[in-house]
């Protein structure tokens, strides 16, 4: 299983996701000039479709997304769009 198939990685450019802020928030200058590279359409993403606990949490979204429903009542729309901040661009 691929998690990045060619198609969605231009796609994947033009904005960031929940793990590109995690580096973008962190600590590791190396991993956030690599996320810029790639931004820019520099390099390749990495293929993660080796790392276990990628896989993991790839399968885990779907029980992690029951459990928070479940336990807060809250039923969750809209998985795995993009969304943009009403008053920031």
């Amino acid at each position: 299983m691929s998690l990045r198939p060619r198609d969605s990685q231009v796609s994947r450019r033009s904005f960031i996701g929940g793990s590109d802020a995690r580096i973008v928030m962190g600590q590791d200058e190396a991993a956030l000039l690599r996320l810029w590279r790639e931004k820019r359409g520099e390099l390749e993403p990495l293929d993660l479709s080796g790392n276990l606990i990628v896989q993991l949490g790839v399968v885990a979204e779907p029980l992690n997304r029951h459990w928070f429903e479940r336990h807060t009542c809250h039923i969750l729309k809209d998985v795995k769009h993009r969304i943009r901040h009403p008053l920031i661009r």
